[in-house]
């Protein structure tokens, strides 16, 4: 029977860098996919710095936000793979990135745009004793640091000088932000503030006019900004900084030395075999092509087009592009690619952090307010470009104008656990078979425990459980990780350590070497997380499907007198939960292009986290009953904990663990699509009105993918527990409430504050 499945994948292209040309390549790819090409990001920041925007961010115009352009949106958008990393190596014989801790990565053709930073080893001392402006995130961080000594060192009379190394935009802006920023406490002495700009060149802004010179070195002369031009840096010491400029040799107190000199390139450059320029960057042609590689293609700062020689300026990386984006596109195609000649000047809009701002662009140079004002905008504009991404929304399935369901069907339908069926179809269905047993089996089909239980002598029993899950993520090593630490999480909850395990393993269909790449990823990331937990892989099988997916069915053997169990609660028992919660809203906000990086690096983190050390600890504090929290949420899963005792139990929604971001997701009104059908649970709930409205509320249905462990433990035993977990790693582990009472008629959870 033959069956229709997506393009193929047939040729593979990595993106390596988040520069500013791959943004629009990025943005041009989401509204132009190309079906049948694989796409991977490959970049050690994903949350990306917009440079412009940096003094503003200094002087408080902009917050942290407004400062970064996020990827991850973008990226989803356009359907492609994240993978945030450190470059190894670069093997163009082999076509791999080579990357710490993780298989490589394949690609046919690669299109890089990483950037520039200044060259700090060309001046003694500098690595030691200065501070470069790029990488930005390294530099803000000791910038914090720079302004409370300086507003410390003010507030006492005591001098303190900074030297800029530079005599670009970069280095004017950069000193007029720190002044309006060290000086904004009117009870520092201004006069003992020491701000001196350093170049080589024989005046600031040498690239510059006249004009824009004139009007920089007047508002710097106005600010008490020293400019000391014609001098060399020869060697940076802790204290001191050595000059050499016509006049002789000099040394300079400093306080602070930041780099801001002109763009340097990677050095691992020099080891890949591309074509570069005298000064190290890649060499392209007009189709920014590589000179010695065809498949090969660079824009930005790290880039140099043959015969058309450019500053390293984000304008002309911005403006690159486009038609970068363009090419690639050709190029995966088979088609004649267009050539690209940029254009010969460019705007440079500079702040003096005064609220001012200089607009320089050949002879043409203008100073004022409204300049600043000017800037605001084209900067705020560009940044929201990326950032407010259209949201591809959820509504109901409708037919000749009819709604077909009372309840809306979300397009977005979520991955991982939050796929899973909901526990009120599994009930009707699993109570209607009738399937044989066995004398041996304790726990069959439709038992309360997720594990089955086969007696195999009297002080030894055969755990079995089986977990498989759609990919909720694009990388297929990232998730065959969590996939794997998922599938182990039932054995774990029994306290139980996991001996083999089989795994299931469906790929989309594509072209064999990509098939047998992302297989390889797959195994690699399922047997790396196996080997830790000392469980051998000892076979399995593999389909072709729609879209990626994985699962195993996993093996333990135990002693039955040493099991945790889902029942055994007692009254006053406190109930511990070893994980924050919130992955089903998170990765629902992330289809939609509304989750920031950092709250899914952060829940990849957690769901990586194995619940083995957790459950051990709980049978060292000796818990009376464990489960663990995956599809059916935090109510779903204690509701199976509490229902066959007939317990009643309160639960402290502040106490509540959520991961990052997951509280602003609910606040968006972003809910997983099987969220809706936990809240069917809220009838164990004794006061559900009262609390509805609580921020922490959605938090009690959201479905948990790798979630963590929830047990009970004596109420004399809780708090070393607790704090044993954090010890452990399970940083945001919480004691979240309590066992009232056991043997009741029915089951009840009381919300609390």
């Amino acid at each position: 029977m033959q069956q229709l499945f997506p393009t193929p994948a047939r040729q593979r292209l990595v993106l390596l860098g988040g520069g500013h040309s791959h943004l629009s390549v990025l943005m041009y790819l989401a509204k132009n996919p190309l079906p049948g090409l694989d796409i991977t990001l490959v970049s050690r920041d994903i949350e990306t710095p917009y440079s412009g925007a940096l003094p503003a961010y200094i002087t408080g115009s902009y917050g942290e936000d407004e400062l970064h352009i996020d990827l991850r949106p973008l990226a989803v958008m356009a359907g492609v793979r994240i993978i945030q990393t450190q470059v190894e190596q670069l093997d163009l014989e082999a076509r791999k990135i080579h990357c710490p801790g993780r298989p490589p990565v394949c690609f046919d053709f690669i299109s890089i745009n990483i950037g520039s930073r200044p060259d700090t080893s060309r001046i003694p001392g500098a690595q030691q004793h200065a501070l470069a402006v790029k990488p930005i995130d390294v530099f803000l961080k000791q910038w914090q640091k720079i302004r409370d000594a300086a507003q410390l060192a003010l507030s006492e009379s005591r001098r303190y000088a900074i030297n800029i190394v530079g005599g670009g935009p970069a280095s004017v802006e950069m000193a007029c932000a720190f002044r309006q920023v060290i000086l904004a406490d009117g009870k520092v002495n201004n006069s003992d503030l020491e701000l001196n700009i350093i170049t080589s060149a024989d005046a600031i802004l040498s690239g510059h006019s006249k004009k824009a010179q004139a009007l920089a070195a007047a508002s710097l002369a106005k600010k008490g900004i020293t400019v000391r031009s014609g001098c060399e840096v020869t060697a940076i010491e802790q204290k001191h900084i050595q000059l050499r400029s016509a006049t002789g040799q000099e040394v300079m107190q400093t306080d602070c030395c930041v780099i801001a000199t002109g763009a340097s390139p990677a050095k691992w450059l020099a080891d890949t075999g591309l074509a570069l320029d005298d000064q190290g960057f890649l060499q392209v042609n007009e189709t920014l092509q590589s000179t010695s590689h065809s498949w090969v293609f660079a824009a930005g700062d790290i880039a140099s087009i043959v015969n058309h020689p450019r500053p390293k300026s984000g304008v002309y990386a911005v403006r690159q592009g486009l038609p970068l984006a363009k090419n690639l596109r050709r190029f995966a195609l088979g088609k004649r690619l267009h050539k690209y000649r940029p254009q010969k000047q460019a705007l440079a809009l500079l702040s003096l952090g005064d609220g001012s701002a200089i607009a320089s662009r050949g002879r043409f140079a203008l100073h004022g307010r409204w300049v600043s004002r000017w800037k605001d905008m084209i900067d705020r504009a560009f940044v929201s470009k990326y950032s407010k991404l259209p949201d591809p929304g959820i509504a109901a399935v409708k037919h000749s104008g009819q709604i077909l369901s009372e309840k809306p069907a979300p397009i977005l339908r979520c991955a991982g656990c939050a796929a899973k069926l909901p526990s009120s179809s599994l009930s009707a269905v699993l109570g209607d078979l009738h399937s044989c047993s066995h004398n041996d089996i304790e726990s069959s089909l439709g038992s309360v425990e997720d594990t089955s239980i086969i007696r195999l002598e009297e002080q030894r029993v055969l755990l079995q459980s089986v977990d498989h899950l759609r990919a909720f993520i694009n990388d297929p090593y990232l998730f065959a990780r969590i996939a794997t630490n998922h599938s182990l999480s039932d054995i774990h909850a029994m306290g139980a350590t996991a001996h083999s395990a089989l795994a299931i393993v469906s790929l989309p269909h594509g072209a064999t070497e990509i098939m047998e790449e992302q297989l390889l990823q797959v195994m690699t990331g399922c047997t790396e997380v196996l080997n830790v937990h000392n469980t051998a892989l000892i076979g399995g099988h593999t389909s072709e499907a729609e879209s990626l997916s994985f699962g195993l069915s996993v093996n333990a053997f135990a002693d039955p007198e040493q099991l945790l169990r889902k029942t055994g609660m007692q009254a006053g028992d406190l109930l511990i939960l070893s994980k924050a919660l919130g992955t089903g809203t998170l990765f629902a906000a992330d289809m939609r292009y509304r989750a920031r990086h950092r709250w899914i690096a952060n829940a990849l983190a957690q769901m990586q986290r194995s619940n083995q050390m957790a459950a051990h600890l709980f049978l060292q504090y000796g818990a009376s009953a464990c489960t663990d929290i995956t599809g059916f949420g935090l109510l779903g899963h204690l509701g199976e904990m509490i229902l066959p005792q007939g317990c009643e139990v309160s639960l402290q929604l502040g106490a509540l663990p959520p991961l990052d971001g997951a509280l602003s997701c609910f606040e968006k009104g972003i809910f997983s699509s099987l969220h809706a059908d936990n809240a069917e649970q809220a009838t164990l709930l004794r006061n559900e009105t009262d609390f509805a409205q609580h921020p922490r509320f959605p938090l009690l249905f959201d479905p948990q993918t790798a979630g963590g462990l929830l047990c009970s433990v004596a109420p004399e035993k809780a708090a070393a527990c607790v704090q044993q977990l954090h010890d452990s790693g399970y940083t945001d582990a919480a004691c979240i409430g309590r066992v009232i009472s056991t043997g009741q008629p029915s089951a009840s959870v009381l919300l609390e504050d």
